[in-house]
């Protein structure tokens, strides 16, 4: 019992002091076509000095989203697919916050976003599902200057009442067909 003990004791020492990388299950996120999606990177454990912060984001582990080099944010070598799509809020980098805005979410951005923070060694994984929009119902009021059709039962209240006489009629005719035989 007590050599169980110890190399547990140990093989969690070793893990705690080599191995700072977050073995966390991925953040699921679903985002609309067509909208943003917030994809999540913090650390709060201790203050990270601006001018020695170094994140990088990455999409399925290879194509560059978005660094942030000294503290300061780059999209020097990022890949097409997220060119004039990626926003950060550098004003929080000092409080730990390296969280991007993905724009134009689109059904080809389906994968895994990973932030590694590599000053404290911390990756955070975010694994991003896109749905299609809602449909959209659009209702058109017809315009008496601009629709020529004819809408009598819906703009002309006297429209109603021929039509309702016709229908009484036709009720009391085969009633009365009814009735007879």
């Amino acid at each position: 019992m007590r050599v169980l003990f110890v190399r547990c004791w140990f093989i969690y020492l070793i893990l705690h002091m080599i191995n700072k990388v977050s073995l966390q299950d991925p953040v699921e996120i679903t985002g609309v076509a067509g909208d943003s999606v917030i994809l999540p990177c913090t650390y709060k454990e201790t203050e990270l000095k601006p001018e020695k912060i170094f994140v990088f984001w990455r999409y399925n582990q290879s194509n560059n989203v978005f660094d942030i080099e000294n503290g300061i944010s780059s999209t020097e070598d990022q890949h097409p697919m997220f060119k004039d799509r990626i926003e950060s809020s550098p004003s929080e980098y000092a409080k730990g916050n390296f969280s991007i805005r993905l724009k134009r979410v689109s059904f080809i951005d389906i994968g895994e976003f990973s932030c590694f923070i590599q000053n404290v060694q911390k990756e955070q994984i975010s694994r991003l599902h896109v749905r299609a929009p809602p449909p959209t119902t659009t209702m058109s009021i017809p315009n008496s200057k601009t629709d020529t059709r004819s809408f009598s039962m819906k703009t002309q209240p006297d429209g109603i009442l021929p039509f309702l006489t016709a229908v009484l009629f036709s009720v009391s005719n085969c009633i009365g067909v009814l009735l007879y035989c």
